[in-house]
């Protein structure tokens, strides 16, 4: 088991800065889709162009409600005669339920749970690239969002980076281990899985059961490359055409920061109405406290000095521009 006390997170997170980080992703939801319909079935229920993926190409895109909110953003992974979805963590079964209910008698389309059959880990970091291409020797050069076969069983997918270059290893458990020990050999460290939720807040990237919420739309959280506004229909299409073409959100994904620790889900004041909440919170051991949060565009802009929750005296945040180092 991996130690992860606050000096062990520590450590980690300046690795991650200076080079190579491993950590355990299996929470990821991963599922298997067979058949030629496949991706006609994910491009007519989700929000991006699926149309005229390549093989080992890798598009984002969010199932949504018919209101335009998310039920989950997935990276749906072409590959010879199947794909690969993955999702939120936890949210696997919930979502292959969910596409299941759209699949109909023409659709030559099966759909099958991955996530026990692969493991998942992430390298991140500023020396991530250099370690990803002792696995593959063109891994440098992978654009976003796609893939190199490394085996008949195993991938290594450039991903959205919480901390640099950003790549995710997907494989069965026997090809894995031999993954793992040559990234080690490479210089990667294997760092606790709460190192990603720090990445992930610094880097202002929403998460699962935080920002990829149902009580939010895509764009409301800043998921604009995960949606096309050239394709046919899809569940929410109208909702999420219509906010983009008045250019009025309900809700921005923003970053605050604090000299304590920020509860999630308390309301954000602004002259002393509520126009948001705090969604995610974490201890930044270069910044301190930080958070993202849901707030009314009128009271986004960076500086702006916000009440949280309704204790006396009243903690403070201050909206930051995303993400953080910016």
């Amino acid at each position: 088991m991996v130690r992860s006390s606050p000096e062990d997170l520590t450590e980690s997170y300046h690795r991650a800065r200076s080079g190579c980080v491993i950590i355990d992703r299996s929470a990821v939801g991963r599922i298997w889709a067979h058949g030629p319909d496949r991706l006609d079935l994910l491009h007519r229920l989700s929000t991006n162009n699926l149309n005229g993926m390549t093989q080992h190409e890798g598009r984002p895109t969010v199932l949504t409600t018919p209101l335009g909110r998310i039920v989950d953003y997935l990276l749906v992974l072409n590959l010879d005669k199947r794909a690969l979805l993955l999702t939120s963590p936890g949210k696997s079964e919930a979502v292959q339920q969910w596409l299941c209910g759209f699949i109909f008698f023409q659709d030559d389309v099966t759909l099958q749970a991955a996530t026990t059959e692969l493991g998942q880990y992430g390298l991140y970091g500023a020396q991530a690239s250099s370690v990803a291409s002792q696995l593959a020797g063109a891994a440098s050069k992978l654009p976003p969002h796609h893939a190199l076969p490394l085996g008949e069983s195993a991938w290594l997918l450039r991903g959205a980076a919480p901390a640099g270059f950003g790549y995710e290893l997907v494989a069965t458990p026997p090809l894995m281990e031999k993954c793992i020990a040559r990234t080690m050999e490479a210089g990667a460290v294997v760092a606790p899985a709460g190192l990603h939720e720090l990445l992930r807040v610094e880097a202002g990237l929403p998460g699962a059961g935080h920002e990829i919420d149902a009580s939010f739309i895509p764009l409301e959280v800043g998921l604009r490359e995960a949606i096309s506004f050239n394709k046919g229909c899809y569940t929410g299409q109208e909702i999420i055409a219509r906010m983009d073409a008045r250019g009025k959100l309900a809700k921005t994904i923003v970053g605050l920061r604090a000299q304590q620790q920020l509860p999630v889900g308390a309301a954000l004041r602004a002259a002393g109405s509520i126009a948001g909440v705090v969604t995610s919170s974490v201890h930044s051991p270069r910044l301190g406290w930080i958070g993202l949060g849901m707030l009314k565009p009128t009271v986004a802009g960076s500086g702006v000095k916000l009440a949280v929750g309704d204790s006396e005296p009243a903690l403070q945040a201050t909206v930051t521009a995303l993400p953080f180092d910016s």
